[in-house]
């Protein structure tokens, strides 16, 4: 998420040299990452029976990171508002996964250290992504680099998905903790 952090530092950059929009189209196309939010949060609501948790974080993951590489592979108006449409859905099914697993496995008396120590680290990772991808954006074409960025992201949500669903980490994304005791026992 990271790198999708770094990558949202370029967007208005990008949308104004590349595809030459203006800032109230701009303003339309973050309404519509908006309204994809929404959706997504009311789906993955109605949802949360019918799929695990690996699948909120790993697919949501996969799928806003593919929304990240069609925005950056976008040539108009419509297939950047689109792939922001698809990024907003699918990443309130990442951050339902991420909060849900964060909620699961870290214990409520360290949640506020062990936030803390992972916000700054998250906040360093991020800078530095941010950093590189100026500086590359400097050097190099700016869709071309964000293009780039886009794809290691989606190769690192590849892995994160395949990661999440090996049978040996179950346990750690059992949604109760007779599920969890069911899981270590091979039940």
């Amino acid at each position: 998420m990271m790198i999708a952090f770094a990558l949202d530092s370029q967007e208005v950059t990008f949308l104004k040299q590349q595809l030459s929009l203006t800032d109230k189209l701009y303003g339309v196309i973050v309404s519509i990452a908006g309204v994809g939010s929404i959706a997504g949060a009311i789906t993955a609501t109605a949802t949360t029976k019918k799929f695990s948790l690996q699948a909120y974080l790993a697919v949501g993951m996969l799928l806003t990171t593919i929304g990240y590489t069609m925005f950056y592979g976008s040539f108009s108006f419509l297939t950047a508002a689109t792939s922001f449409l698809i990024l907003g859905f699918f990443m309130s099914f990442a951050n339902a996964g991420y909060q849900t697993f964060y909620q699961n496995n870290v214990p409520a008396d360290m949640m506020g250290r062990f936030g803390s120590l992972a916000g700054m680290f998250q906040s360093i990772v991020q800078i530095v992504c941010t950093f590189l991808l100026g500086i590359a954006s400097e050097t190099f074409d700016l869709q071309s680099v964000s293009l780039l960025f886009s794809y290691i992201s989606v190769v690192l949500s590849v892995v994160l998905l395949l990661n999440v669903f090996k049978k040996s980490k179950q346990a750690y994304y059992a949604e109760s903790k007779t599920e969890e005791r069911h899981l270590q026992e091979g039940c």
